[in-house]
């Protein structure tokens, strides 16, 4: 099985769902992962079931948060009720994630990448926050 690792900040507030007969508890949310190689932001969706959706829910809250996610990718074939047409996907399906919550002020700084999301749909990287510098001991390690 493949694990794959991503570190990015929250783009939007976390889609939080409950569907079907079972209740599946659903998390959607979508990180920018910053592009070493030319400074911009790459922009990734991913979903989580259950109880990591719920914990996902309760702790990913602040758009700009820096989030550690590990996920594996997932087929998710469906037919459009529309249209009935098959439809070919992938999913990043987050297993384990961890956040980082800045122990320096920097609300000033979510509070106006907030504002820039309400002004638009997309969220470019130059309105995120800047990102951390991980090396400094300026975080408190919270894991779910």
């Amino acid at each position: 099985m493949q694990i794959n690792h991503h570190v990015g900040r929250l783009v939007r507030d976390v889609n939080f769902t409950v569907r079907g007969e079972k209740e599946t508890k659903i998390a959607y949310f979508k990180l920018a992962i910053n592009d070493l190689k030319d400074g911009k932001a790459t922009y990734i969706d991913y979903v989580a079931f259950n109880k990591t959706a719920e914990l996902i829910r309760d702790y990913v809250t602040d758009v700009g948060q820096v989030v550690e996610v590990e996920f594996v990718m997932r087929n998710h074939n469906y037919t459009d009720k529309n249209t009935g047409q098959k439809i070919y996907a992938m999913q990043n399906q987050v297993t384990q994630f961890r956040i980082y919550k800045s122990n320096l002020s920097s609300k000033k700084a979510v509070d106006q990448t907030q504002v820039s999301d309400i002004r638009k749909s997309e969220v470019t990287d130059k309105d995120l926050p800047p990102y951390p510098d991980f090396s400094s001991n300026a975080f408190e390690y919270v894991e779910g």
